[in-house]
């Protein structure tokens, strides 16, 4: 049986807030257990990456420390942060197995599993290396994860064996006759994509509860919604002025710029040379929506180019049909950029994951008749409270804790009724 987050108070979560690195070490011992379980379940069988993973994400929660107010979003930080970061160790992973499979190797047993005290020791080193610039820490991941799949290899590579040090050369090699492939291109996209899908693309993201903005080179800026990537080209502004974006995003484009600026969504593009724009395309949803906000903008796909003014919006399929949403569903669509939350008869069990991408709550549904209740709500992002009060004043469901876990369950009916 899974263990449960403990109740973190709420003074050793000011002291967090204010820097004090022993709240964190107190964090970390009372919940060492349960980080180490949830760690584990994430990594699916890669359980000798498990302290590396721990060591980074206790990091990022330090990085992000003032931005914890209460236990439930302490708990979605490191569900989420570790689902993330596990994901990405499992994608390199596999193709360590793969190339022990092909070369007839095979791993060394696991070393016994870290202890508190030593994997607390690592944080509190990490915890002291100096912040870098982004650009540096992307290179210095790309090579830590070269490193890290390098390190495995070696590990259980027979020794004598030439054909390790001949793949490497071999990867080299096409890596840098690929760069000089896909600059030579006469096709601008084609050039795009391949800029998109190098190792200097910068990538931006923010996760379950989290929304975020940046500038770019430009001067352009971006509204980011949780749960949303971009994929920004190198030396954006100077050559190009492209980038890939999943979720929902708020695009001001900075203008006078030559280049045009495109936001790619899948296989749309919508080209803007000023004003301000909103897109939302998020995988598990049936519609990419494309909202003018101030300027015109084109929205290039293959069913033809459309010009959209301010005010107008598009909504188009994944089978590519295109038409015009109606007024709920925009204003449920784009209602974060003015910081709420709506839903508009939706479920329970529909609203159990708005709740989790919005807010980073992971809340579970007692029952199908439960998660089958229809709700509508209007509340503030910056509440999660209101919006579990909202669903309970919409719907025969009430908020409760079992066994650690938050739930929607069958609200309570006053006997003689």
């Amino acid at each position: 049986m899974s263990s449960a987050f403990a109740p973190i108070d709420p003074a050793t979560i000011s002291a967090l807030n204010a820097g004090d690195e022993r709240a964190l070490e107190t964090i970390f011992r009372d919940h060492f257990a349960w980080i180490v379980e949830r760690a584990l379940e994430r990594l699916k069988g890669e359980n000798a990456a498990a302290p590396r993973l721990i060591v980074g994400t206790v990091r990022e929660f330090w990085e992000e420390r003032d931005g914890f107010h209460t236990s439930a979003e302490v708990e979605a930080f490191f569900n989420e942060e570790l689902r993330h970061r596990a994901r990405a160790v499992r994608a390199r992973m596999s193709a360590v197995h793969r190339f022990e499979k092909a070369e007839g190797v095979h791993a060394h047993a696991p070393a016994a599993p870290p202890t508190v005290d030593q994997l607390w020791n690592d944080i509190s080193t990490a915890l002291h290396q100096p912040v870098v610039d982004a650009a540096t820490a992307a290179k210095q991941r790309r090579q830590h994860a070269k490193h890290e799949v390098a390190e495995h290899i070696s590990a259980v590579t027979k020794g004598g064996s030439w054909k390790g040090p001949a793949i490497i050369i071999t990867v080299a090699t096409i890596i840098a006759l690929a760069g000089g492939w896909y600059m030579s291109q006469s096709s601008r996209a084609e050039v795009v994509n391949q800029l998109l899908g190098s190792a200097e693309a910068e990538a931006i993201a923010t996760r379950a509860g989290q929304m975020g903005s940046t500038t770019l080179n430009d001067s352009s800026t971006v509204r980011l919604a949780p749960e949303t990537r971009l994929v920004v080209v190198p030396r954006f502004g100077r050559d190009y002025r492209t980038l890939s974006v999943g979720g929902a995003a708020q695009f001001t484009v900075a203008s006078g710029n030559e280049q045009a600026f495109d936001a790619r969504l899948g296989d749309l593009v919508v080209r803007s040379t000023g004003g301000t724009f909103t897109v939302r395309d998020y995988d598990d949803e049936r519609f990419r929506l494309i909202r003018a906000d101030e300027g015109t903008h084109e929205v290039r796909m293959a069913a033809g180019n459309r010009t959209l003014a301010a005010g107008e919006v598009l909504r188009v399929a994944r089978d590519g049909t295109v038409d015009t949403p109606g007024e709920a569903e925009v204003l449920q669509a784009f209602a974060w950029t003015e910081g709420r939350l709506v839903l508009s008869d939706a479920t329970v069990g529909e609203a159990t994951q708005q709740l989790r991408r919005w807010y980073g709550m992971d809340i579970a549904v007692a029952d199908s008749t439960v998660a089958a209740q229809r709700i509508s709500l209007s509340v503030p992002l910056e509440s999660s409270q209101g919006a579990i009060a909202a669903i309970e004043g919409s719907a025969p469901v009430r908020f409760a804790w079992v066994d650690g876990q938050m739930t929607f369950q069958p609200a309570v009916t006053p006997r003689g009724r």
